[in-house]
């Protein structure tokens, strides 16, 4: 406080004096590091804030007046302040609730727009125009009336020219188990620290009619140690599948819409979400790259209806609306999490869905209040596209999956008839294995993969030999979603470096999602039963190897 007292005093004169200028000193309280030094004064801090920030006030005035410089009398109580930022507050210590307290009361929330710079008043200085001595009032705010001298009982008017202003935006935050959004105004050094897109804990005091921010902190997630343990049933199905990725990843995201469709039916559709669903969460913590899904075929409901139930395993989703509806906020609040499109894509507005494609092909949110990196997952289905637009999507997106084209109506009859005999309704079992899937994607996406020379060489082949068969069949992007989609399955896997059927796996799922003609048979590509897919498999590997004239060896 001593240095910035000086420093103030040494860049005063008599002329400057009379202008009022403020006197601001930040400073940062650690509360960890406050409770450890007194725990009587971490508790006052934290159940008497502004009475602990009047003290500050006090004492750094003080401060001034300890000073040698003559020029300390003309500084008025007023003129000083202290700026008070928390660091390490613990969540159990603040309250997190939306009702005012006397104590700092901490909210958690996703950024989701930020306002533009407007002027923050540090004080106003108000004169009596008959000039009475003393006559002037410094008040931090600017009042709804102009005050009245004391002495003649005149009303004041303010000397704009002494006004002295910072800088504060109006943060939009989208707060965690609240349905609406909530407002606040940030201020000066607080302003860099906004990021869109990004999560805060903003620990706020309560005025007479307004919520001050105290301070915001990022919340950054830790990924879970390697030797975390996975659930118990999900390490016996890993041991049961043998450590084969199609199979183990087959078997997970079977769980997902148990009650909208049998096991077996849009099982590629379920195993894209649950490879887009964990590559959203890895990219949180290491910035890989996110798998997005985009389904063709035939609009029945069920895909809608599979995204719709997925999408509750990730941290957050939100479903883009027909009319009404801001694409770039959508994609913002859903960041780290899903954006979800129930409808076929041709439903859109063309704004919508070209502000859709050119955030996924840039990777950028681009708003009002500024740019934000795209964090999240777009799930979407379409129908009845055609080619030069299909071919655009792919381009962009880099694979496509299968949908719904009708190869499985025997058996969502049946499925359609006994939910009718008897309604069905969520079990135990059912909902445990959801809660496991979800925790398991948590526990694996942290880990830190590399992709093998094989699985390398494997796409790399794949990929020169799909361009010289027909170029228009995939595109530049097509080899980055080939690659995230092979390191996405070795972590589902809990492997740190991928594998040849990795690969091989990676590829078969693009190859399944390719509009006709496609490059393998379509009786390789077809997944039913557990059984029935591994020979699917076994006559898909071959064809591959004459694909890409490469040697698969298989471990």
């Amino acid at each position: 406080m001593q240095e910035t007292v000086s420093e103030f005093l040494s860049q005063l004169n008599d002329t400057l004096v009379y202008k009022f200028p403020p006197l601001r000193y930040l400073i940062k309280f650690d509360v960890m590091d406050l409770f450890n030094f007194s725990s009587g004064l971490g508790d006052f801090l934290l159940s008497e804030p502004l009475k602990f920030s009047i003290i500050c006030n006090d004492i750094f005035y003080a401060c001034l007046k300890s000073s040698d410089n003559h020029l300390k009398e003309f500084i008025q109580p007023s003129q000083v302040a202290v700026t008070i930022r928390l660091k390490s507050l613990p969540r159990i210590l603040s309250r997190p609730s939306t009702h005012r307290y006397e104590n700092i009361v901490t909210f958690n929330g996703l950024l989701l727009t930020v306002s533009k710079l407007t002027s923050n008043v540090f004080h106003t200085v108000w004169s009596c125009p008959e000039e009475c001595e003393g006559n002037e009032v410094i008040l931090h705010y600017i009042p709804k009336s102009p005050p009245k001298c004391q002495i003649c009982k005149s009303v004041m008017f303010e000397n704009s020219g002494l006004r002295q202003c910072g800088e504060q935006v109006t943060a939009t935050f989208k707060l965690k188990s609240e349905l609406l959004s909530k407002k606040f105004v940030v201020t000066d050094d607080l302003i860099p620290l906004l990021k869109l897109g990004s999560v805060y804990l903003i620990h706020t005091i309560a005025l007479k009619k307004t919520v001050a921010v105290w301070s915001i902190e990022e919340v950054v997630n830790f990924p879970a140690p390697v030797t975390y343990c996975s659930p118990k049933d999900i390490r016996d199905l890993y041991n049961s599948c043998g450590g084969v990725p199609w199979k183990f990843i087959y078997c997970l995201a079977s769980s997902i819409g148990v009650n909208i469709c049998p096991l077996n039916c849009f099982i590629n559709v379920k195993m894209n979400l649950l490879l887009s669903l964990t590559s959203v969460k890895a990219h949180a913590y290491d910035g890989s790259t996110i798998v997005h899904y985009f389904s063709v075929g035939s609009d029945t409901g069920y895909i809608g209806k599979l995204m719709s139930e997925g999408a509750l395993l990730a941290d957050r989703h939100v479903a883009l609306g027909v009319a009404n509806s801001s694409v770039e906020t959508a994609l913002t609040a859903s960041s780290s999490g899903v954006c979800l499109l129930p409808l076929p894509l041709h439903v859109y507005s063309p704004k919508q869905i070209n502000s859709l494609l050119t955030a996924i092909e840039t990777w950028e949110v681009v708003q009002d209040s500024g740019k934000s990196d795209l964090k999240c997952a777009v799930w979407a289905q379409g129908t009845e596209f055609k080619k030069d637009n299909l071919g655009n999507i792919s381009s962009i997106l880099g694979v496509l999956s299968r949908g719904d084209i009708g190869e499985e109506t025997d058996e969502l009859a049946d499925f359609v008839l006994q939910q009718a005999i008897e309604p069905p309704q969520a079990t135990d079992e059912e909902v445990k294995a959801l809660r496991d899937l979800a925790e398991y994607i948590d526990i694996v996406a942290g880990l830190s993969v590399t992709i093998s020379d094989d699985a390398e060489n494997l796409l790399r082949n794949y990929f020169l030999a799909a361009r010289k068969e027909r170029p228009n069949a995939i595109s530049v992007a097509g080899m980055g979603a080939l690659v995230a989609i092979c390191m996405t399955s070795a972590r589902l896997c809990r492997r740190i470096t991928t594998s040849i059927e990795d690969a091989i796996f990676s590829i078969w799922l693009h190859a399944a999602g390719l509009p006709e003609p496609r490059f393998a048979p379509d009786e390789y590509l077809q997944m039913v039963d557990v059984k029935k897919t591994q020979k699917i498999i076994d006559l898909f590997v071959p064809w591959l190897e004459q694909f890409t004239g490469t040697a698969i060896l298989q471990t």
